[in-house]
């Protein structure tokens, strides 16, 4: 069956923005000869004349077209499409046919059935290449990274089908940021950016790694800030800093800890309320064996450690040991229960994850500028063909929800009259979730 991949790339192509340019300049060009025409007679007249139209003409045509490309309208398709050809032809990607003319061996080039398509709204580009067992095979199989870095776009999505392979790329990704006031709670996940949600029952558990001044401290205050309205959160701030600010606020009164000794027991704490919320679930007349906490109207319990790295080495073996253990019974454990651990980090090592628990931590998030070796900590050697790049965007960063490819992501833009602790002020104190005194004491039991 047919299938449209889009608009065939061809040896023309490469000269795009160039044929374009002169199709708008050409007006300006007629006009500048009929008025030399005119005023053939007045020789200054006409030179000064046909200059002026010619220099207004390229002007204009230059604005327009640098304009069009920004707005990414039909030039920007234009540009990529001869950065597309002249890849191939400096590469080399294409067949040679000779052929005797008039005694003489000419060479033709054969283009590659390369297809180029504008995707919905602007924003996704799809380029299909031949996967027919051909000459270039393998090499076209391998050309998402080199699609990134050539239109400094990400790589979402790569299709096979027989005889062609389909590269899809995300494009002007800082037009789908979300202001705060943008960013809502939907049933069990968070919409973070347009096109971006965070569904912890799909994806439980998030890992956040930033450096200093990447934004990753705004990008856990607007997390606070909209979970606590759906349900509970506790913040550990072992660094005593911007989070721990939040134990002046009455609505966290109970859930904020700063200290080795209450960090430790806030998660102890989160084991224990997992398995209370199993227990209860299981004694409700309504149970039903694979329903999760949502089905039985139990609210969220989020916990967030942020500088865990910080933490873990102020801990000695034997706590260190206890910390892990605890937080790995709640990453492999608590999702049906709706337990959540949120843990933000400057560096996401191995060393200071047990085995596991950072692989299984879901939902990852980078904010800021990383090396290469934190993208290879984050996202796993799965993804080390990924082109990552680096930003000058406070809240720039990748998030992967453990399918796909990681992708380009912008955390909510905070407005700068916007306070988080006179919002967070007023809002009501958090309630916990009481399980009637039967299930309770069955629970303890």
């Amino acid at each position: 069956m047919f299938k449209y991949h889009g608009q065939r790339i061809f040896r023309y192509h490469q000269y795009g923005l160039t044929l374009g340019f002169l199709s708008l300049f050409l007006p300006f060009g007629v006009s500048g000869l009929i008025s030399g025409y005119f005023l053939r007679d007045w020789l200054i007249l006409d030179i000064v004349a046909t200059t002026l139209i010619v220099v207004i003409g390229i002007c204009l045509v230059l604005f327009v077209v640098s304009r069009n490309i920004k707005r990414r309208g039909v030039f920007a398709q234009v540009k990529q499409k001869q950065m597309l050809a002249r890849m191939i032809l400096s590469n080399k990607y294409y067949e040679i046919k000779k052929r005797q003319d008039s005694g003489k061996s000419r060479e033709k080039i054969i283009m590659p059935k390369v297809f180029y398509r504008y995707g919905k709204k602007k924003v996704i580009t799809e380029i299909t290449m031949p996967a027919d067992g051909g000459r270039f095979h393998d090499r076209f199989l391998k050309m998402g990274k080199t699609f990134e870095e050539m239109y400094v776009a990400d790589l979402i999505e790569t299709s096979r089908e027989i005889g062609y392979v389909t590269y899809r790329l995300l494009c002007d990704v800082v037009g789908n940021r979300y202001s705060l006031q943008q960013v809502t709670t939907e049933g069990t996940q968070i919409n973070l950016m347009k096109g971006t949600s965070w569904n912890w029952d799909k994806a439980p558990h998030m890992l956040i790694s930033g450096g200093t001044g990447g934004g990753k401290t705004y990008f856990l205050f607007s997390l606070i800030y909209k979970l606590m309205q759906i349900g509970i959160i506790d913040v550990c701030d072992p660094k005593q800093a911007d989070l721990a600010d939040l134990g002046d606020i009455p609505a966290f009164k109970g859930h904020v800890f700063t200290t080795n000794d209450f960090i430790a027991r806030c998660l102890k704490n989160a084991v224990k309320d997992m398995e209370q919320r199993y227990a209860y679930m299981k004694s409700l007349p309504n149970y039903v064996s694979g329903k999760n906490y949502s089905y039985y109207e139990m609210p969220p319990h989020f916990v967030i450690v942020d500088e865990w790295a910080a933490f873990m080495s102020t801990l000695n073996y034997s706590e260190s040991d206890e910390i892990l253990k605890d937080v790995k019974q709640l990453i492999l454990k608590a999702r049906q229960a709706g337990v959540f651990l949120i843990i933000a980090t400057q560096r996401a090592d191995a060393e200071n994850f047990g085995g596991g628990i950072r692989d299984n931590m879901m939902f990852k998030v980078t904010l800021g500028q990383l090396a290469p070796v934190g993208y290879d900590m984050m996202f796993g050697d799965e993804n080390k063909n990924k082109a990552f790049f680096n930003k000058d965007i406070r809240g720039r960063g990748y998030k992967y929800d453990s399918s796909g490819v990681p992708s380009e992501f912008y955390a909510p833009l905070v407005p700068s009259d916007f306070q988080f602790m006179t919002e967070f002020r007023k809002i009501q104190p958090m309630k916990p979730f009481i399980m009637n005194s039967a299930e309770k004491k069955e629970t303890d039991d």
